[in-house]
């Protein structure tokens, strides 16, 4: 259990996971978010999608990669991630060379607490610059609602900079699709104005909600240590050993 998690979020597409308009749910889910710990992870794939945006890396490397970099439980679903971001590559095209070493840009929830906006990279494609942003959930999390509180937060943090006002953008994961061994990976994008952004009294009950329930978390936490610690077996005293200190024999 870490209360310290709550005051460092996560990216936003992650943050977004775990609000909601309903304030008793975001508790639920911040509580969920502190004590939980992620088994697995795509950050292997990053790189590796990356690198086949700026470099053309080849299908056969890329796997090789994913298969031999990153924690090993978590290969098997790296090479699922990026073996779906070929596929659709292949009629998208993706190419440029990077505009930015690395964009992360802040969005502000309130005093201290800052989520991090972070594209996987940023292209020029027909004169502008065009952030994309890419994760690799295999069961897509987010309600419309999430959607359009994760626009507005792209729009805010990003797309409001002067040399992003006239970007599309695009955001793409690879969600499975099917039931059980024949379930797929397909792709699903979406671009700048897809969504209709919460407006600016709807994000500011949003975020006031958020404070709320995330202070409400923190409160159902600290209980939650504090019987734990209660509950605890006292620690035995050891006895003195009854050997003298020095033995003169």
């Amino acid at each position: 259990m870490q209360i310290s998690k709550l005051s460092r979020p996560p990216y936003a597409h992650n943050w977004v996971r775990y609000v909601f308009p309903d304030r008793v749910r975001t508790t639920k889910e911040l509580v969920r978010f502190a004590t939980g710990v992620p088994t697995t992870t795509y950050s292997a794939a990053s790189p590796i999608i990356r690198d086949r945006i700026v470099y053309g890396l080849d299908r056969r490397t890329a796997l090789i990669a994913a298969m031999s970099k990153g924690r090993a439980n978590s290969r098997g679903i790296v090479a699922e991630y990026v073996t779906a971001f070929y596929d659709y590559d292949e009629n998208r095209g993706y190419f440029g060379k990077p505009c930015f070493d690395e964009i992360v840009e802040p969005f502000r929830v309130g005093k201290g607490l800052v989520v991090p906006v972070k594209p996987l990279i940023t292209i020029v494609e027909n004169g502008l610059q065009v952030p994309i942003f890419t994760v690799g959930w295999a069961n897509f999390p987010l309600t419309k609602w999430q959607m359009r509180l994760l626009a507005t937060i792209f729009e805010d943090a990003v797309f409001s900079l002067t040399d992003f006002r006239k970007s599309p953008g695009e955001f793409l994961c690879f969600p499975k699709v099917g039931k059980g061994d024949a379930a797929k990976r397909q792709p699903l994008v979406w671009r700048r104005g897809d969504f209709e952004l919460l407006s600016r009294n709807e994000l500011r009950e949003c975020l006031d909600e958020f404070l709320l329930a995330l202070e409400e978390a923190k409160i159902i936490l600290e209980a939650a240590l504090r019987k734990e610690k209660a509950e605890a077996p006292a620690a035995e005293e050891t006895p003195l050993s009854e050997t003298p200190l020095f033995d003169w024999r």
